[in-house]
């Protein structure tokens, strides 16, 4: 082979391998650079799990047991009984720049089967960041696989803010309205049910206190409400919040949302959720940042809260 040829075959096999290790680095830069957005050319990880899974089958209604892990914020990742791994709403700082920082690290880059995002804003919305075999963001309709199905719910972000962000206000100041029905796609949520072991878990992202009365029927006899709370009302007041849980009659209750320490910055405005957590009657607290429930679990429970506090997964 000619020099010049083989020199442009090894220059382009080295591109390749740096672009399939994710170890592109721009020509006077030290070190790679990460880019958002898809980046799932680099992941190891493969589908031959999501294989297995699919030649076995599987039934979201057949009682098992369901962990659900807390990675901070609004991100939590649910393991079904046969072990499909269902990730919502990774978080990260505002692209912008203009909402400042938020969180000290990047979301971390932990493997799952799918990930989901209930809304487009930068604190739900990194899912470039774990490595997902299945991506959907802001997904409306029924998804079945396995013992795993998901029903996205179309409806509206919280748009006035009752505290701290008067989400009406900030949009006037920007020139575009927060609140339906010309709100634009940021001020939309997909309210996510997931229903797995048995159990039927709804993810309420941020959506406003009273949807639709179209909802009514997928949000009655949930087992698990995961819902933003905190002590600032900045997403909702004790007072809606505690509408809401009036509304669907939840099991049990999973605050969300709030200000963890070492994780989120105090620039969001947000606070713990320990004070409407000590108004509440049922109170479990969550260590090591995970829980496994099941049917039998919640058998007696009504609006039963379990809280994990600064508790949270880094990996």
């Amino acid at each position: 082979m000619k020099p010049k040829l083989l020199h442009c075959v090894a220059s382009v096999a080295m591109t390749l391998g740096l672009l399939l290790t994710g170890n592109l680095i721009a020509p006077g830069r030290a070190s790679a650079q990460v880019v958002e957005g898809s980046r799932a050319f680099t992941f190891p990880e493969n589908d031959n799990h999501l294989i297995a899974l699919q030649r076995a089958g599987g039934d979201p209604a057949k009682p098992g047991p369901v962990k659900i892990e807390f990675y901070g914020w609004d991100a939590f990742k649910i393991t079904s009984p046969l072990g499909v791994t269902v990730l919502f709403d990774p978080w990260r700082n505002d692209p912008t720049g203009f909402w400042g920082h938020w969180f000290f690290s990047d979301f971390p880059e932990i493997p799952v089967d799918i990930t989901v995002s209930t809304h487009a804003h930068f604190d739900h919305d990194a899912t470039y960041r774990p490595h997902a075999l299945i991506l959907m963001d802001r997904p409306v309709g029924d998804y079945r696989f396995s013992d795993v199905k998901l029903t996205g719910l179309a409806d509206k972000h919280q748009c006035a803010g009752p505290e701290h962000h008067k989400w009406d206000q900030i949009s006037a100041a920007l020139h575009f309205q927060t609140c339906p029905p010309n709100n634009p796609l940021g001020f939309d949520n997909m309210i996510q049910v997931l229903e797995t072991g048995g159990l039927k878990i709804a993810v309420w992202g941020d959506n406003r206190p009273q949807p639709g009365a179209d909802l009514d029927r997928y949000l009655k006899n949930l087992d698990v409400l995961i819902l933003p709370i905190d002590d600032s009302g900045t997403l909702m007041t004790y007072a809606e919040a505690n509408a809401v849980i009036a509304r669907y009659k939840p099991k049990a209750i999973v605050p969300a949302h709030y200000l963890v320490k070492g994780l989120s910055t105090d620039v969001s405005g947000f606070e713990t959720a320990d004070g409407w957590v000590k108004t509440q009657r049922d109170v479990r607290a969550v260590s090591n940042g995970e829980i496994t429930l099941t049917s039998s679990d919640l058998g007696g429970a009504s609006q039963r809260v379990y809280y994990f506090g600064g508790e949270y997964k880094t990996k």
